[in-house]
């Protein structure tokens, strides 16, 4: 299972050295706008990446066969948080129980028009519903109905009235617009790694293995000083 984690971490090096290229100065960032959609992208992609990794270990340590271990990895398209939480605990029950109790995660809030970003603690819920929305971000820019690195009007999703929409995680902007600048990207990138490492973790406990995270990012909100 630590084979997991360890790919999961190079695999997050490339959206490190993105948001280390981002000047964070008050103002237009200019090209540097187009950091925060390519950083969405790569952290979701690897965050995709260690689900299917992560729950194929799992299942082989369990002792499942490698036809079953194929269908219920098939089973996880796009998975997000919530989506991972629910393959474990079809493989280890007790996370059902234990997943998200009493944790809770800092991030960038959802400004409205003309509101300044800020920083703010949520609990597991709003995690996930967060994480939801941020997986109709990336639908919208792979799919090409936004660009991502400017104010754009963004698509409601195809799934209905229900769904969390795309912009609902962005930043309101006028006329209908919104946008995801690095403040955006960085709540992304922690709604995914950060969950990710806490159900690892747990499911981890429980069949006896302890995971190491020593060469992860930390996704700092703030630039340090």
């Amino acid at each position: 299972m630590q084979i997991a984690v360890d790919r999961y971490v190079r695999a997050l090096e490339v959206s490190q050295r993105l948001i280390a290229l981002h000047p964070r100065t008050a103002g237009g960032s200019g090209n540097h706008a187009a950091l925060a959609p390519a950083i969405a992208l790569s952290t979701i992609g690897a965050f995709e990446g260690f689900c299917e990794e992560f729950l194929a270990n799992l299942l082989l340590l369990n002792g499942h066969g490698y036809a079953h271990v194929a269908k219920a990895v098939g089973k996880m398209n796009n998975p997000t948080p919530r989506q991972f939480a629910t393959a474990l605990t079809a493989e280890v029950p007790k996370v059902k129980t234990s997943a998200g109790n009493g944790y809770s995660l800092q991030v960038w809030n959802i400004p409205g028009v003309n509101q300044r970003p800020a920083t703010e603690t949520i609990g597991w819920s709003d995690i996930l519903t967060r994480a939801d929305g941020w997986m109709e971000v990336r639908h919208c820019l792979s799919h090409g109905l936004v660009s991502g690195w400017r104010s754009e009007v963004w698509p409601a999703p195809l799934k209905g009235t229900g769904a969390v929409a795309a912009r609902d995680v962005l930043r309101a902007k006028a006329g209908g617009k919104h946008s995801m600048g690095l403040t955006g990207a960085l709540s992304c990138a922690r709604l995914y790694y950060y969950p990710a490492q806490h159900l690892a973790n747990l499911v981890a406990g429980f069949v006896g293995q302890q995971l190491s995270w020593d060469s992860a990012p930390d996704y700092a909100l703030k630039k340090a000083d």
